[in-house]
């Protein structure tokens, strides 16, 4: 039987409508499964008698296994799930004072294999279905009812421009007010750089982008992300620009620190020079460790000297300090 939450909210009131059934049994449904979280057709009181014996002939509904959870000192917790076909996936719960992030991944596994990231390693091994992009969601509220999430990050493992058939309609239900309910400006997707796949992404959707950068030039970028040799940084850039003739979104820009690699001064002003027409925010990433990587993470006073180089130069720029990172929870750890 196929799996409820695999449908696009569409295509749920369509299956109502064919099952004989009001069309606005899709609207109590999707409140049923995305808002109120159930876990079965029975849960359901507002539908009618005739709904609840129809529904679970037809479709099933699934959770996601909790294999295991772990909690960093910082607060932020990593849990692994157990998927139908025995894989498994990390999706990270991290609170601060003004906000709750969670997370996601896309895939199982990452094709784009960049070297300071430690889901690269596992390779590619399946995309995540749409269900399985909701259910992270879904089992982290359960067993985190209050703070509620307020801000969703698909950075997780995987590259979600590579996964849009699933990434796009999951996002819908994120946003719909009468299932997730999530505002559209706290919802960001990031990617390696995918242009083809990021062109037919901005002209759907509204989530905010995050650009994985990393490096300011093709060489350096060649050598940390093997992307950069399909899609360049003169195709990336011209995206960019591209982009914002459309849209009212600054893209965010990630830059892992790479001590002695990437965080030189000469580099820090080709990456202004790199950005100079593009309404831009830059999170510098001090790079997380993990075992058997060679890299090591930037000097505070780099960093430092980063971001007063790039304020000074009209760029708005975060230093994003490591969550998580004992538990192998923060940004480029997580591998499952």
């Amino acid at each position: 039987m196929e799996n409820i939450k695999d449908l696009s909210l569409p295509e749920l009131k369509e299956s109502v409508v064919r099952l004989g059934l009001k069309p606005f049994v899709a609207t109590q449904l999707a409140e049923w499964l995305y808002r109120k979280k159930a876990t079965s057709f029975d849960q359901m009181t507002n539908l009618s008698k005739e709904a609840r014996r129809l529904l679970p002939q037809h479709f099933v509904l699934s959770e996601l296994v909790l294999t295991q959870k772990q909690e960093a000192a910082d607060g932020t917790q990593k849990f692994l799930f157990t998927l139908s076909d025995g894989k498994k996936i990390e999706a990270v719960w991290i609170p601060t004072r003004s906000r709750v992030t969670v997370c996601l991944s896309t895939q199982v596994g990452c094709a784009m294999d960049c070297r300071f990231c430690r889901t690269g390693e596992m390779g590619l091994l399946r995309n995540l279905t749409q269900s399985e992009m909701l259910d992270q969601v879904l089992a982290i509220q359960r067993r985190i009812p209050d703070p509620p999430v307020t801000n969703l990050v698909f950075m997780g493992m995987g590259e979600p421009m590579a996964n849009l058939k699933a990434l796009l309609p999951a996002l819908e239900i994120f946003y719909h007010d009468k299932a997730f309910g999530f505002s559209k400006r706290k919802v960001t997707v990031s990617t390696s750089g995918l242009v083809p796949k990021m062109a037919e992404f901005a002209k759907v959707s509204r989530a905010k982008l995050a650009i994985s950068l990393h490096a300011p030039n093709d060489t350096l970028r060649n050598e940390l992300m093997p992307i950069n040799k399909r899609y360049p940084l003169r195709e990336l850039m011209q995206f960019c620009r591209d982009y914002q003739k459309n849209s009212r979104n600054w893209i965010t820009f990630e830059y892992v620190m790479l001590r002695g690699v990437n965080d030189t001064d000469p580099l820090l002003k080709e990456l202004i020079a790199l950005l100079k027409e593009i309404r831009a925010k830059v999170n510098l990433i001090p790079f997380n460790p993990f075992p058997d990587n060679p890299y090591k993470p930037s000097t505070d006073a780099t960093i430092d000297r980063w971001t007063e180089g790039l304020f000074a130069a009209g760029i708005q720029t975060n230093v994003r300090r490591d969550r998580g990172r004992e538990i192998l929870a923060a940004c480029g750890q997580l591998a499952a």
